[in-house]
C-alpha cells in the first residue's frame, strides 16, 4: 500500500506558518529601557508605560535616589573643616597686629586651647612679616607658600619654619590637637623671628615662585 502525502495549498501554508510563528514568545522590538520598565513594573506590581507618565515618574525617582545617594557621599566622606577655617578664610586679619595674635596664644595657652594658641601664634609669625614686609601675604597666601618664601630669606630658620606651617595646617585644617610642647616651640619660633635680619631674597631659593599667580 502506497503513503500519500498531504501538500497544503497556499493559502493553507501562510495559516500553519503564521500559527506556529505566534506560538513562539519572540519580543524583539522592546529597547533595552522598555525592557527595564517592563521588569520594574512587574516587580513593583504597577504598570508603567515607557512612553507614559509613569515613566516620566520612574525617571524622576531615579534621579532622586542618585542625588541622595550624591549628597551622603559628600556629606559624610567629605574632609573634615575645623570652626577655625569656617571663620577665619585668610590667613591673617590685616587690621590685628602681630602683638595681639601673639597675646591671644599666651592666653589660649594658660587656658589649655592648645589648638587655638598654636594657631594665634602661628599667625603672629605671619602678620609680623607682613608688617615688616618681608614677605608678601596675600588673601590667597596659604601656610605652606608662607613658610617657603620666609624660608627663602630666613633660611636659617627654614626647618622649623616648615614645621610650624606643617603644624599650622595640621591644628586649622586637620583638626589635631598639638602638645604643649609644640604650642610653646611655635611661640619661642615667633619671638626669634621678630628680631631676625632677612638675607638678600634669591628667587631660585623660593619654591612658591612656581605657583602660578
Amino acid at each position: 500500500m502506497m503513503s500519500t502525502f498531504w501538500t497544503p495549498d497556499d493559502d493553507e501554508a501562510r495559516r500553519l506558518l503564521t500559527e506556529r510563528i505566534d506560538s513562539y514568545d519572540v519580543d524583539g522590538s522592546l529597547s533595552l529601557w522598555e525592557r527595564f520598565l517592563r521588569w520594574l513594573s512587574e516587580s513593583l506590581s504597577i504598570s508603567v508605560d515607557s512612553s507614559g507618565p509613569g515613566s516620566i515618574i520612574i525617571v524622576v525617582l531615579l534621579v532622586a535616589a542618585v542625588a541622595v545617594l550624591l549628597f551622603l557621599l559628600i556629606r559624610y566622606f567629605r574632609p573634615s573643616v575645623s570652626p577655625t577655617t569656617a571663620n577665619d578664610p585668610e590667613l591673617v586679619d590685616s587690621s590685628i597686629a602681630a602683638e595681639e595674635y601673639f597675646a591671644s596664644a599666651k592666653r589660649y595657652l594658660a587656658s589649655g586651647a592648645l589648638d587655638q594658641a598654636y594657631a594665634h601664634a602661628y599667625r603672629s609669625i605671619v602678620r609680623n612679616a607682613q608688617q615688616r614686609q618681608l614677605v608678601e601675604v596675600t588673601p590667597s597666601t596659604t601656610a605652606t607658600t608662607f613658610g617657603w618664601s620666609m624660608g627663602a630669606i630666613l633660611p636659617n630658620h627654614r626647618d622649623a619654619l616648615d614645621e610650624a606651617s606643617s603644624g599650622f595646617n595640621r591644628v586649622v585644617y586637620g583638626s589635631t590637637t598639638p602638645t604643649r610642647d609644640a604650642v610653646e616651640t611655635v611661640m619661642q619660633l615667633a619671638q626669634s623671628l621678630k628680631v631676625a635680619q632677612p638675607q638678600a631674597y634669591n628667587p631660585h631659593n623660593d619654591p612658591a615662585r612656581l605657583i602660578p599667580r
